[in-house]
C-alpha cells in the first residue's frame, strides 16, 4: 500500500508524544508499505533530520514553519468560528506541497496525525483517509480551563468551544478516526455516535527504555554537563515531560507547592528532578525549593529514571495516554500518578501503578515506597510486565493497520 502520512511536527527525534508515535507508526509501516512523509519543519535540525528518517520512506517532503505568518494569521482570523489552532496552523506552502503531491502520485490512503494536518486534505476525494486525533483536544482544554488561573482562561475556554465542534466536523469529512484512548473515543462518541473511531494506543521502545542497562550514561544536562544526582536512590523523585506544555508544568507546580513539603516532612533529605525541554519561567522557579533541579533539556533521560525510587506524575489536565508513564513503567521505575494520569492505560491499580488524588494521599504513596524497597521493587517489575503485554509498537501498528483494512 502507498500511503501519504501527514505530520505536524518532524517525527525525529522521537521525544514528545505526537512526534514519538508518528516516528514508531513510520517505522514500523515501512516494513509492509511505501511511506511518503510530508512534515513542518520547525528549525534547521528538522531538516537535517530528513537523513534519519528517508530509511523509512519513499519520499520524504517538508515545508518550513513559518512562525510569524502563523500569529498574523491566527490574528487575522480570531473572530472565526474555526479554532485558532487551525490558522496557526495553515500555511499556503504546505496546502501547496500536498495538492501536488496529490497531483502526480496514485496513493491508496491518506494518514494525517492531528485535525492541523487534517484541515490540509479535506477536500482530497478518491483516496480513503484516516485521521489520527491521538486524543480529544477539547476534553484537554475543558480540564484546562478548569485549572488556569491566568488571563488566558478565557481564550482557553473559547478555544474549547471551537475545537469541540471542529473535531466533529472534521472526523465525518475522514472515512475512519484513531484516538489512543477508550476515554476520548467515549468523549467524542458522546458528541456523535455516528463517528467511525478506533481505538490504537500510544507505545514505548521496548528495547531503549529498558531497566537495568550497562551502556546507560550518568545524567546529563542541556549543556551536556553531568547533572550531580543522588547516591541515595531511594530519595530521588522525577517527573518528565515538555516543560511548556500547561498539563505538565501544572503538575510540577501543583506537586511542589501542595505535595513535595508533606513528603520532605517524613524525609527532608528527598530529591525531586523536573526533566524536560522549555521549562517556563515559573517551571524553573521551582528550583529555588529545597532538592528540586530543573534540568530542562538532556540528551538522554533514562538515566533519571534508573536512577529515581520514584516516577510522581501528579496530572491534573491533558487527556489521551501518558507516554512519561509509559516510559518510567518500561523502565521499571514505579510510577504514582493521578487518577487522569491513569486514564486510558490498561494498569491494575494498585499492582502495576499507583494512583492518587488529594495531596496527602499522594504524598503517602510516595513516601510509602520511599520506605519500602521491596514494594518498590515489585511495583516496578509488575509496571514493566504491563508495557510488554499491552503497549508493544509492534503489535500496536498491526492494529493500525486493521483500521487500514476495515475502510
Amino acid at each position: 500500500m502507498r500511503i501519504l502520512f501527514l505530520c505536524l511536527r518532524c517525527p525525529y527525534p522521537p521525544q514528545r508524544g505526537d512526534r514519538i508515535r508518528s516516528y514508531h507508526f513510520i517505522k514500523q509501516l515501512s516494513k509492509r508499505h511505501k511511506i511518503t512523509l510530508v512534515f513542518f519543519a520547525e528549525s534547521d535540525s528538522d531538516i537535517e533530520a530528513v537523513s534519519q528518517l528517508q530509511p523509512f520512506c519513499e519520499r520524504v517532503e517538508c515545508v518550513r514553519f513559518r512562525p510569524n505568518f502563523a500569529k498574523l494569521n491566527t490574528v487575522f482570523h480570531c473572530l472565526s468560528r474555526t479554532p485558532l489552532q487551525v490558522h496557526y496552523w495553515y500555511s499556503p506552502q504546505m496546502q501547496r506541497k500536498i495538492n501536488q503531491l496529490l497531483e502526480e502520485n496514485r496513493f491508496d490512503l491518506i494518514h494525517a496525525q492531528l485535525f492541523r494536518m487534517g484541515q490540509y486534505v479535506l477536500n482530497a476525494y478518491g483516496t480513503q483517509k484516516v485521521l489520527d486525533l491521538c486524543d480529544s483536544l477539547a476534553l484537554n482544554l475543558s480540564r484546562r480551563a478548569e485549572l488556569d488561573c491566568t488571563p488566558k482562561r478565557f481564550l482557553v475556554k473559547l478555544e474549547e468551544k471551537r475545537v469541540r465542534q471542529y473535531e466533529i466536523e472534521i472526523m465525518k469529512s475522514f472515512d475512519w478516526g484513531t484516538v489512543v484512548a477508550n476515554f476520548d473515543r467515549d468523549y467524542l462518541l458522546k458528541q456523535d455516535n455516528s463517528l467511525n473511531l478506533s481505538v490504537v494506543p500510544m507505545g514505548v521502545d521496548l528495547k531503549y527504555f529498558h531497566p537495568n542497562q550497562e551502556n546507560i550514561n550518568e545524567p546529563l544536562d542541556s549543556n551536556g554537563n553531568q547533572t550531580t544526582v543522588s547516591l541515595d536512590s531511594s530519595k530521588n523523585l522525577v517527573f518528565t515531560g515538555t516543560m511548556n506544555y500547561f498539563p505538565n508544568s501544572d503538575a510540577v507546580i501543583y506537586f511542589c507547592e501542595e505535595i513535595y513539603p508533606l513528603i520532605q516532612k517524613q524525609h527532608p533529605d528527598v530529591n525531586f528532578y523536573i526533566v524536560g525541554n522549555h521549562p517556563t519561567e515559573q517551571v524553573q522557579r521551582l528550583a529555588e525549593y529545597r532538592g528540586v533541579t530543573v534540568t530542562g533539556f538532556v540528551p538522554d533521560i533514562r538515566p533519571y529514571f534508573q536512577k529515581a525510587s520514584v516516577f510522581v506524575a501528579p496530572l491534573r489536565a491533558g487527556s489521551g495516554i501518558q507516554t512519561k508513564n509509559l516510559e518510567a513503567m518500561a523502565m521499571g521505575t514505579p510510577v504514582v500518578t493521578t487518577s487522569i494520569g491513569a486514564m486510558g492505560l490498561e494498569a491494575e491499580i494498585g499492582e502495576e501503578l499507583l494512583t492518587a488524588d488529594t495531596p496527602k494521599d499522594f504524598a503517602d504513596c510516595v513516601i510509602h515506597l520511599i520506605e519500602n524497597p521491596e514494594n518498590r521493587q515489585n511495583l516496578g517489575n509488575a509496571g514493566r510486565k504491563r508495557v510488554e503485554a499491552s503497549y508493544d509498537w509492534q503489535v500496536l501498528v498491526e492494529k493500525l493497520e486493521q483500521v487500514y483494512a476495515e475502510i
